[in-house]
């Protein structure tokens, strides 16, 4: 609604309502025609005229923007207040909704939720020349979340706070009792109900109530949205603490995430283009260490600007074609692909490779295994060593070290077929390509029943590994003799081996050191091993009753 001519909008989240002055009027205008309202001498009149001047320069220097008048040459006087009701801590709103099912169209339940703010009352005044002398002030009240029946209570409570005082100035005292006791008057000291129409009840309804009738949807929507603006108001002009810097800043220098924690802006620039810039985007979320809420984009476009904000987007989009399955990039040209049953077609330049092999297509083909393929690409090699000036010559050797590489230190993922190398820890590895679980030792893909205790390597799985140092074999040679024996870690199981009389183990698995005569971690040597401690060079008594007495070095190297 607009605002009648020369009236001022307050910020208490309720228009003026030219209706409400209209229906004061003429309540005004019919009390005089029917008598009530006296006729009085002029010297009374300028008193009471001079007695309403001094209250509205208190009420406009008490309530300030709550206060709205309409116009204030005009005669009589006409204003409205907004009165705000004080709440306690943890005040709630329980609203009867309908909700219709098919056995019950008209079932009803409570949604219950906390408020901060409530939205205020109207109090519409109109003062007649007769006011304070003999009369009271013309008023409406006009209050969302209360139903006509309960708005009359309030507005015969005021009648009743003018018969006590008559002839005095009473808005003052309507406005303090309207906001300290509306609530308590009505029962509703921890929590306001509102209860869907009852069109059975009866009760008288006061004419000076001012209410639009409303669903309860409705009234619910509009106290959540202006609960919503109060709270974020108080928060802009309060000041608060950066929980990054430790620094004081008003709200304005603030900015809130959806989660709800607010840091200061530099904090937050600064953060989010420190990811950016490392790549680290999917680590860009709320800085709390205990909520990792989402940033949206629209606030990241305003933090890091429009180059920052492009290399984001682009990092995401990345990201993104990683996690996914059936996404394959193009050996030529390093284009998302989608894979359909291993093969794959670029859409920039056309080429159909296998994501297996990344070689071209071959369908009704075996797809090479990485031994294979490094065996022809030895023989390009080959062929290359011998036709000079080959072009692509530096790059096959590259590839052809890079494959070698990987077949030495690296297992296949048995769902998709990428290279995976262990560095540290326990057999359970997930592929970053896939994102599935597989056996490190087994190669198998783990499921619910499967245990350490089924891919422990022995010695005749050690030797079918590449090894281009002789370690593995050297291993295996002293097994046989039995020179060393297996213990399992005492930190992830993994079998290890003693070798010769040295008790201290290396676990290369989880890269833990333990003793192989108490089966305990060693934290230090020289702690663990001494006088009081365990032996660190023992003869394991087992190994000395089969070992046999003389071998000389044709034995042992027939074995």
């Amino acid at each position: 609604m607009e605002s009648p001519p020369g009236g001022s909008h307050g910020q208490g989240g309720v228009s003026p309502s030219p209706e409400a002055v209209r229906r004061l009027r003429e309540m005004a205008l019919r009390d005089r025609q029917e008598g009530d309202e006296p006729d009085l001498p002029d010297d009374q009149l300028r008193s009471n005229d001079q007695l309403q001047e001094d209250e509205m320069l208190a009420l406009e220097a008490i309530y300030g923007d709550k206060l709205d008048i309409f116009d204030e040459k005009s005669v009589p006087r006409s204003f409205q207040i907004h009165v705000h009701c004080e709440i306690p801590d943890g005040f709630s709103v329980s609203a009867e909704l309908l909700q219709g099912v098919d056995d019950y169209p008209n079932s009803r339940f409570f949604h219950t939720f906390s408020v901060e703010h409530l939205a205020p009352i109207s109090l519409t005044c109109l003062m007649p020349p007769s006011y304070p002398s003999h009369h009271s002030p013309y008023f409406t009240l006009g209050v969302q979340w209360l139903d006509s029946v309960k708005i009359s209570f309030l507005c015969h409570m005021l009648d009743s706070i003018w018969a006590q005082q008559s002839g005095q100035e009473v808005v003052f005292e309507w406005v303090q009792w309207l906001q300290s006791s509306t609530l308590s008057h009505l029962g509703f000291d921890d929590g306001i109900v509102i209860r869907q129409p009852d069109d059975s009840m009866t009760d008288p309804v006061d004419v000076r109530l001012d209410r639009e009738i409303l669903s309860v949807d409705d009234v619910v929507q509009r106290l959540i949205n202006y609960n919503e603006e109060q709270c974020q108001e108080a928060f802009l002009n309060g000041l608060h603490v950066c929980m990054i810097c430790f620094s004081d800043y008003k709200g304005i220098d603030f900015i809130k995430l959806p989660c709800g924690h607010y840091f200061c802006r530099n904090c937050m620039e600064t953060y989010s283009r420190m990811h950016v810039k490392e790549g680290s985007v999917m680590k860009l979320v709320c800085p709390d260490n205990k909520c990792g809420g989402f940033v949206p984009p629209n606030l990241l476009k305003s933090l890091l600007g429009e180059v920052d904000f492009e290399r984001w987007e682009r990092l995401i989009l990345q990201r993104t074609l990683d996690s996914m399955a059936d996404v394959a990039y193009c050996p030529r040209c390093q284009t998302a692909c989608l894979e359909d049953e291993d093969n794959a077609q670029c859409s920039k330049c056309l080429f159909s490779f296998c994501t297996r092999c990344r070689d071209r297509r071959h369908v009704g083909e075996r797809c090479l295994t990485p031994e294979e393929k490094l065996l022809s690409l030895e023989e390009r090699e080959k062929v290359r060593k011998l036709c000079k000036g080959y072009a692509g010559s530096s790059n096959l050797a590259d590839e052809i070290r890079s494959i070698k590489e990987i077949l030495r230190s690296s297992v296949p993922c048995p769902h998709c077929g990428t290279a995976i190398s262990r560095v540290s820890g326990c057999d359970h590895m997930r592929c970053r390509n896939c994102n599935k679980s597989f056996c490190y030792g087994c190669r198998k893909p783990l499921n619910p029943t499967h245990t350490s205790e089924q891919c422990r390597r022995d010695y005749e799985k050690l030797t079918e590994k590449l090894d281009t140092a002789g370690s593995i074999k050297e291993l295996v040679r002293k097994l046989k003799l039995g020179v060393c024996k297996p213990h399992p870690c005492p930190s992830c199981h993994q079998i290890t081996y003693k070798l010769g009389n040295n008790n201290h183990v290396f676990c290369e698995a989880c890269r833990v050191h333990h003793c192989a005569q108490c089966r305990k971690v060693v934290r230090k040597s020289s702690e663990h091993y001494g006088p009081r401690g365990c032996k660190q060079h023992t003869v394991n008594p087992d190994i000395a009753k089969t070992r046999p007495k003389k071998k000389d070095d044709s034995q042992l190297a027939s074995l």
